[in-house]
């Protein structure tokens, strides 16, 4: 029987088309996201025997372990860093370089200073002026032995170096920086910038990061002009893995690396650093036994590959134009000129507008079906995003989520996975009326002004729209009016959604934690719109199972969310104790920062109270206080030098001593003072950014001399004010030993580990 005109507006040219595409549809996507998943792993790693003129993990390894000697955290300043350093000027001398060790002094924005000691080690080039910095740092926090972070990335600078000693000279020097302090503030790579007589050659950089001890070595960061090194990395890495997303990201975050002080001396350069496994970041799991070879394979080729192609490059004049990047399933970075946005976007909506107008003319797009259809996308995307925060907001009631990377996240990602599935695909319901036709043209327009909005104010995370629509437009002008034909035009941008989208929203969750959770919830919505034409067209059984389906699994997960534990050993909390003792009244407690409950067996080895505060006036972060015994410690001192009045103001010398030897030193000034500026031995201390810091302005020396060290300051208050003077050692006194039994295997030390500190105040 032939169809009506109604039933050709309502549905697709003849109903046998949802038999078979829907469930084709979803096989595509399933697919492209298991093709996505298995290529978002890093290359396998070349054993030591390798080619010598290949980067070798196995080689990179043994150098590794080398360097980290007995697996000691080497922060800046300690004898075990001196240790590392020594390790690393051995490696150099070995591969036939002549390492030099540069030593400064240099403060953070933050109030961190120390004296530091960088190496430097040249490949000299056939045109020496001008020179290719490959950088990476040395020290580790006080908490872990820093293997990932960043002896990782110095192990891989070294096989490097050694790679490109044996071969051609360069047509531009390559110095390779191993610096010091980078985890207290940048302060090696400040240093180098400011005194070092190789920096005024530097013209490109490439440093190496980690953030985790797995996963790959993402090209994360570059300098603003971007568009020439885009070009160089896409022809000079064998496994490409990169997004003008996360650029863009990163740009907003307050996270900073050493390509941070490269940036703002206005040098161009890339900046990598593998994310997985974070739970291991910055704490004791930070180990040999820990690392990933593939991300440390993955770290070396995109090192040596970039290192070579800019030392080839016309690194001397100046470079304009920004650039619009992502790769193809780690095979090919894809990359256009960022002025070409506009364009792009604009060219998608036109085909958009040109495939409405010809369903129009054939009349399978009534006006009331394409207002439905331009109420779907919305409906899909807001509905997802509110309920998403509103479980988001009742699992956390219920306890979870109080971390930002629990030990086991499945259950978390995938109740938002389910979540969005089930949101997305329920909403067709309410708009089903609209038809194929509909549905396909109103939730791509959609896409085609996501994309010309994002052209115009974020270029670096257009494509994500651009692309698909593209595609969507081609195939809806390119494929006959058929069953087929109509099933390909959705399932064709669909896929072309997934490959785009699926590199960002799979690792979100490994960048940002459980925070972004609701967010990844909500894109996956996003697009499995792609897919709501044919949901809408499906039989009942699909239309209805399918969002019931996904639902059932996302309350499964959510479930388990609540009774998965959320520290094991292998993924532990980050848990530091630290005893204070208090010099003026004679006082000591122990202090355990943290938001979540204390481990029973800890909560029952003191006196801790049941609600966490912040344990000093200054300090933003809450924890849990237990009286402890006064040892009677030696106080850290504070002597006013001189005090002259000038214009009104105090211009004071002060020495800043631990008589017991601490190395940290720091100084607490309150926010009645009126600092105008600060010096520690000669150097300036930059003003520290804004933040919840309530006025206070701190000064930590982190290398402090036996003899101690002159501050000078300039403040407004001419009157005393109460200063704070407090110095730290590592690790707990013996009495703390009860303690430090009691600290479960599924809690580790981290960033600062355990810490000894003496307070006293003093009128200035």
């Amino acid at each position: 029987m032939a169809e009506s005109r109604r039933d050709t507006a309502a549905g697709p040219v003849a109903r046998g088309a949802a038999g078979w595409a829907l469930p084709v549809a979803l096989i595509a996507a399933l697919l492209t996201l298991a093709v996505v998943a298995l290529r978002l792993a890093p290359p396998a790693p070349l054993p030591a025997g390798a080619p010598a003129d290949r980067f070798s993990a196995g080689r990179a390894r043994a150098v590794l372990a080398e360097l980290a000697g007995d697996g000691q955290p080497h922060p800046v300043g300690s004898p075990a860093a001196a240790a590392v350093r020594e390790r690393i000027l051995a490696n150099l001398r070995a591969a036939g370089y002549q390492p030099q060790v540069e030593e400064g002094f240099a403060c953070s924005r933050g109030g961190a200073c120390a004296t530091v000691e960088n190496v430097v080690a040249e490949l000299p080039g056939r045109e020496p002026d001008s020179a290719v910095l490959l950088a990476a740092h040395y020290d580790s926090v006080a908490g872990g032995p820093g293997i990932a972070d960043d002896l990782a990335g110095v192990a891989a600078i070294l096989e490097v170096a050694r790679i490109l000693k044996a071969g051609p000279p360069p047509r531009h020097s390559i110095l390779f920086l191993l610096d010091e302090g980078e985890e207290a503030g940048l302060l090696g790579a400040e240093a180098f910038f400011a005194g070092s007589p190789e920096a005024p050659r530097v013209r490109a950089a490439v440093n190496l990061e980690a953030r985790g001890s797995s996963g790959r070595s993402l090209m994360f960061e570059t300098s603003p002009d971007n568009a020439w090194l885009v070009r160089l990395y896409a022809g000079s890495v064998r496994r490409p893995a990169t997004s003008s997303v996360f650029a863009t990201i990163y740009e907003r975050l307050p996270n900073d690396t050493d390509f941070t002080v490269m940036k703002r001396r206005g040098i161009s350069g890339l900046n990598f650093a593998f994310i997985g496994d974070w739970e291991h970041y910055h704490t004791a799991h930070d180990d040999l036994a820990d690392l990933s070879l593939a991300s440390l394979q993955h770290h070396g080729d995109n090192a040596l590959g970039t290192a070579r192609a800019l030392a080839g490059a016309d690194i001397g004049r100046p470079h304009r134009g920004r650039a619009v990047f992502f790769d193809l399933l780690g095979w090919k970075t894809i990359w256009w000129p960022a002025a070409w946005n506009l364009a792009l976007a604009l060219a998608g909506l036109a085909l958009l507008a040109l495939a409405a107008v010809r369903l129009r003319g054939r009349g399978l797009l009534p006006g009331r079906a394409l207002a439905l259809g331009l109420a779907a996308w919305p409906l899909a995307v807001v509905a997802t995003g509110i309920v998403g925060f509103l479980l988001f907001f009742l699992l956390q009631l219920v306890g979870a989520f109080r971390v930002p990377w629990p030990a086991r996240p499945f259950p978390g990602e995938a109740t938002f996975w389910f979540l969005g599935a089930t949101v997305a695909l329920a909403t067709v319901g309410w708009v089903r009326r609209a038809g194929f036709a509909g549905l396909w043209v109103g939730c791509w327009l959609w896409w085609g002004l996501c994309g010309l909005l994002l052209a115009l104010v974020l270029p670096g995370a257009s494509y994500l729209f651009v692309v698909p629509v593209l595609v969507a437009g081609v195939a809806a002008l390119s494929l006959p009016a058929s069953e087929e034909g109509r099933a390909l035009a959705t399932v064709l941008p669909a896929v072309a959604a997934g490959l785009v989208w699926f590199p960002i929203v799979i690792p979100l969750y490994e960048g940002m934690g459980v925070s972004l959770l609701p967010v990844i919830g909500l894109l996956v919505a996003l697009v499995l719109t792609s897919l709501l034409p044919l949901v809408a067209e499906a039989a009942g059984a699909w239309r209805f199972g399918l969002p019931a389906l996904a639902g059932f699994l996302a309350v499964v997960m959510a479930v388990g969310v609540v009774v998965v534990p959320q520290f094991s050993p292998q993924s532990p909390r980050r848990l530091n104790l630290s005893y204070v003792e208090d010099a003026d009244a004679h006082r000591g407690r122990w202090v355990v920062p943290s938001l979540a409950p204390l481990p029973p067996p800890l909560a029952k080895a003191a006196a801790f109270g049941r609600r966490p505060a912040p344990p000093f006036p200054w300090s933003p972060l809450p924890a849990y206080s237990a009286p402890a015994p006064a040892l009677g410690l030696a106080a850290p001192e504070l002597t006013v030098l001189e005090d002259v009045n000038v214009g009104g103001k105090r211009n004071l010398r002060l020495r800043l001593r631990s008589p017991r030897g601490a190395p940290v030193g720091i100084v607490v000034i309150p926010a009645g003072a009126g600092v105008e500026s600060l010096a520690v031995g000669g150097h300036e201390v930059p003003s520290p950014p804004r933040g919840p810091s309530g006025g206070w302005r701190t000064l930590a020396v982190l290398t402090l001399p036996a003899p101690g060290i002159e501050i000078e300051a300039v403040v407004k208050a001419v009157g005393p004010q109460p200063w704070t003077v407090l110095d730290r050692t590592p690790g707990l006194p013996p009495a703390g030993a009860a303690l430090l039994q009691a600290r479960p295997d599924t809690a580790v030390p981290g960033q600062d580990g355990d810490v000894t500190t003496v307070s006293r105040k003093v009128a200035i």
